[in-house]
């Protein structure tokens, strides 16, 4: 078994933010942990049902756990590298993002409007008016072992 590459997250940074995405050129947030699911662990999920990610609205709407083929994390469980971090503001989810395990801790890779794919630390996402919840595809750890795939130790 090889253990997941620590800078896979490296060929995501800095592409732009698009309402219309191309991966692997630009994303929009769903796009990206889509991208990331396909590209690391096979993992299609469907097409985010949104023709232009510039209608908030629409994204909001399109945005649910179950599409990707999402299952919360139970209370209690720590999230780990590849779980997908929902950041909800106003009782909203309205962006996405997907977890990395850095030298610094767990980080979110995630594709802001104004900044493009950017990494963050959760503190700095999370706040007063919003929170982040964790969900886990099902198929991740079949996914990494037919690919000679773990993800290793956490970084401490």
């Amino acid at each position: 078994m090889m253990q997941i590459h620590r800078a896979w997250h490296e060929a995501y940074l800095n592409k732009p933010w698009a309402a219309v995405p191309r991966p692997p050129e630009t994303f929009n947030c769903g796009e990206l942990v889509r991208a990331v699911h396909r590209d690391l662990l096979g993992i299609d999920s469907p097409t985010i049902p949104v023709p232009d990610a510039a209608n908030r609205r629409a994204c909001i709407n399109a945005m649910r756990p179950e599409r990707y083929g999402l299952v919360r994390l139970h209370a209690g469980e720590s999230p780990r590298e590849l779980d997908v971090a929902f950041i909800v503001r106003h009782r909203l989810r309205d962006h996405v993002g997907i977890a990395v395990a850095t030298a610094d801790g767990l980080m979110i890779l995630h594709c802001p409007q104004v900044y493009g794919v950017v990494l963050s630390a959760p503190v700095d996402m999370a706040g007063v008016l919003q929170k982040i919840e964790w969900y886990r595809h099902p198929d991740i750890d079949a996914a990494l072992s037919v690919r000679g795939i773990t993800l290793g130790e956490p970084y401490a």
